[in-house]
């Protein structure tokens, strides 16, 4: 069932944070965001409180990021400069160089995850000037996104490297990758940290082409909808979602959905029914962690959405429908034309047999007078002997190497029908897949 991942900020921290920890799996840390003391503190906090709960620090990659102190405002209409390692008057300098180069042209980019809209006039190494398309208030720390754009993976690498070395006396247990362009760089870290889980942030159009290899080498993938959207556009949002969570399925990597899962939450007491419908849709895909970002880090109704989510969760689980039983015959109907291995001590199995097209039976009983009928049938071979007490699985496996090459005559494999934890009455109840081999 879909579990809860929530981010500590400022409103949910210190004390806060048992308040998190009841009601979540995952404790996750924004690394891009408040200071390392602040992040090393209140993660020190989550394993005091509750060492079993996993604490995943998120690092930053090589998306630029506004190195501003303070909010500045930008008009609409205003020619905005950013800029890395320049002395360019008034540019608003960003924390990483521009990209290397474009899988596609674009005449547009963003800032803050795709929220606030530039037209671009001119890119060079270190400058990206654009008009904003709207009015708006730049926060400290926003990231820039520059669609289709390829980075430096050595750069990246590089980042990654340095800032995991910075926090390696944190107690974290997950390190999630922002904007990884392909597996080479999760595979170097893995050796460096191999009892580290690395969680790969798939959000950028490098990214998305190289799911498949990123996704079989990651222990976890996380699909950042803000940063994705404003790298490859909204109408393609749905489709690369999908085909993520599908090769993530495939690989049998567990799926985190990120960004704006409850932004009607922020200020609200009740979810907007859209985000009630996002919801389900995850869930219906079974995706395995929903995370709180903005919602549980910065909002003053934190605990009220973790709250309402953690409640939601628990009704879906209890909808749930029940789990209807296996019928063993219907089991067995799927062994027709296969070789079937029978121990039975008083032979109460063969009565739910009778009448399966099997391509040979084997039967081994304590029953003289039934193995004597057995051998009687078509196909059907029939051994008396008496079962021991102890040592079952010896027992097992040298009666069926004795008889290997009866049983896998013409055939590579056979299946084996016995009983496992054994009582008074009880009845055959395990199926084994048998390989020639194994013999």
């Amino acid at each position: 069932m879909t579990k809860i991942l929530t981010t500590v900020g400022p409103v949910s921290c210190n004390d806060n944070v048992e308040f998190c920890l009841k009601k979540s799996e995952i404790i996750r840390f924004n690394m891009s965001h408040n200071s390392l003391d602040w992040n090393k503190k209140n993660i020190s906090y989550v394993k005091k409180k509750n060492p079993l709960k996993y604490v995943l620090v998120d690092i930053p990659g090589a998306k630029p990021r506004t190195l501003n102190n303070k909010a500045i405002i930008i008009k609409k209409g205003q020619k905005v400069t950013f800029g890395y390692k320049t002395n360019k008057k008034n540019a608003i300098l960003i924390s990483n160089p521009l990209p290397l180069s474009f899988k596609k042209k674009t005449n547009t980019f963003t800032v803050s995850d795709g929220v606030y809209l530039f037209k671009a006039i001119s890119l060079s190494k270190n400058l990206l000037t654009g008009v904003s398309l709207q009015t708006f208030l730049l926060q400290p720390k926003k990231g820039l996104n520059i669609p289709y754009s390829v980075y430096d993976d050595k750069f990246q690498a590089n980042i990654y490297r340095k800032f995991i070395k910075k926090i390696e006396n944190f107690k974290h247990d997950c390190i999630g990758l922002s904007f990884v362009q392909s597996s080479k760089i999760i595979k170097n870290l893995k050796k460096l940290y191999p009892n580290k889980i690395f969680i790969s942030k798939i959000e950028n159009y490098m990214g998305y082409l190289n799911r498949k290899e990123i996704i079989s080498e990651s222990d976890a993938i996380m699909i950042d909808r803000g940063d994705l959207a404003a790298e490859v556009g909204n109408d393609k949002l749905t489709e690369y979602s999908e085909n993520i969570i599908n090769d993530c399925k495939f690989f049998g990597k567990p799926i985190i959905i990120a960004t704006e899962n409850f932004n009607s939450l922020i200020e609200n007491l009740s979810p907007s029914k859209s985000d009630i419908l996002n919801l389900d849709y995850y869930i219906s895909k079974k995706v395995d962690y929903i995370m709180l970002s903005d919602e549980t880090a910065t909002s003053k109704n934190w605990k009220n959405t973790l709250t309402w989510l953690y409640k939601y969760l628990i009704s879906k689980k209890r909808s749930i429908k029940k789990i209807q039983p296996l019928i063993f015959e219907s089991l067995l109907s799927n062994f027709k034309d296969q070789v079937v291995v029978v121990f039975s001590k008083k032979g109460f199995i063969l009565d739910k047999l009778n009448g399966q097209d099997f391509s040979k039976l084997v039967l081994f009983t304590e029953d003289k007078h039934l193995a004597k009928i057995y051998n009687l049938k078509d196909n059907a071979y029939s051994f008396y002997l008496k079962f021991p007490k102890v040592s079952i699985d010896r027992f097992l496996y040298q009666n069926i190497y004795k008889n290997k090459n009866l049983i896998f005559n013409n055939n590579e494999n056979a299946f084996l029908i016995n009983v496992t934890f054994p009582r008074k009455k009880s009845r055959a109840n395990t199926f084994i897949f048998l390989s020639k081999k194994d013999f």
